[in-house]
């Protein structure tokens, strides 16, 4: 049997999702899953058990329960001294996650950047027990909702937290050029944290702009007449292996993204694609002037993002590809067990 472990963080959404898409994955090699309402504490110990963190890895096993498989949402050392600035509690996470790490009986990478980095800073191969795949919502994705009228002004967005590792400033510094460009342009913010949000966006005199806060599952509404979405970051470790949710997001409403290319993952990815805007610093480029005041070809933007929804955004194309490989690694540790 197979229980999952909820997360506790802020964004459940996205990562309930993520572990029933690696549960369903487990379900096709023929496993059953537990339901939410059976306490960990009904479960057996020979059960597997889908952990969303390295922290509730290592408790778990201590408690018990030795057939885990880990998804790495995160470079968690990294992560937590960008927060907190302490070496001690990166060196904390960092054993903690070797742990996870090799004694998983699985892992799940949100990329292949993520791999590399984890690997080659502990010395460790998980090549035989690992799976890549990057975060995304399918609630949010499963049509590509586009009205061609949204092309016809420059509207912008930024949708998330103001959390420094976001580049909210910066975005806004980013727009600002814009708004030299296009004086027409508008910049529409989505963030829980409206107040601060208004308060930065005064002090850089920012004109055409509003903030506003929405439920996620009212996101693609809120974005239908929005052209272009930022997703801008700095180049870090944390940002190299990422792969930002609200990139899914964007796509599914015909927002085109405007993206550092440290989010190497899907720089990689859309390498070839003409909607969408790759920068390597924060000041607009020459393809996303150029897309300011071209025409855009509808049916090649939805082909391009097309082509994302059915793999690289598709739960099902990754049950397929890794169905073989899950099979195998279910097998082998039920021989283990049997002895």
């Amino acid at each position: 049997m197979i229980k999952i472990v909820r997360s506790s963080s802020t964004n459940a959404e996205v990562t309930d999702y993520y572990l029933d898409v690696i549960a369903s994955l487990m379900e096709a090699c023929g496993e059953k899953k537990y339901e939410d309402d059976i306490d960990l504490k009904q479960c057996k110990k020979k059960d597997i058990i889908i952990a969303p963190t390295s922290v509730d890895f290592v408790k778990l096993y201590f408690k018990g329960y030795k057939n885990q498989i880990y998804w790495m949402q995160g470079i968690d050392a990294e992560e937590s001294y960008m927060r907190n600035g302490s070496k001690l509690r990166s060196f904390v996470l960092d054993a903690i996650t070797k742990f996870a790490m090799k004694k998983a009986m699985a892992i799940f990478y949100v990329s292949e950047e993520m791999k590399k980095f984890e690997e080659g800073k502990f010395g460790i191969s998980t090549d035989k027990k690992c799976f890549i795949m990057p975060c995304f919502n399918v609630s949010r994705t499963e049509a590509l909702q586009v009205d061609e009228r949204k092309y016809k002004k420059n509207i912008f967005t930024y949708v998330g937290s103001l959390s420094k590792w976001q580049c909210f400033e910066e975005t806004l510094d980013f727009y600002k050029q814009i708004e030299k460009i296009d004086t027409n342009a508008e910049l529409k913010i989505f963030t829980f944290a409206k107040d601060e949000a208004r308060r930065i966006v005064e002090r850089k005199k920012i004109k055409n702009c509003t903030v506003s806060s929405v439920a996620p599952e009212k996101m693609t509404e809120a974005l239908a007449d929005v052209k272009f979405g930022f997703v801008l970051r700095e180049d870090d470790p944390v940002n190299r292996v990422a792969t930002p949710t609200k990139l899914s997001s964007y796509l599914s409403a015909g927002v085109i993204p405007i993206f550092s290319k440290y989010l190497k993952d899907f720089y990689d990815r859309t390498d070839s694609f003409e909607y969408v805007v790759p920068v390597s610093d924060f000041k607009p480029t020459e393809k996303l002037q150029k897309l300011l005041v071209e025409e855009i070809e509808i049916k090649k933007l939805i082909s391009e993002y097309m082509e994302l929804f059915n793999t690289y955004y598709n739960p099902q194309y990754y049950i397929k590809k890794y169905k073989e490989k899950m099979c195998k690694l279910l097998e082998e540790k039920y021989g283990s067990n049997s002895k």
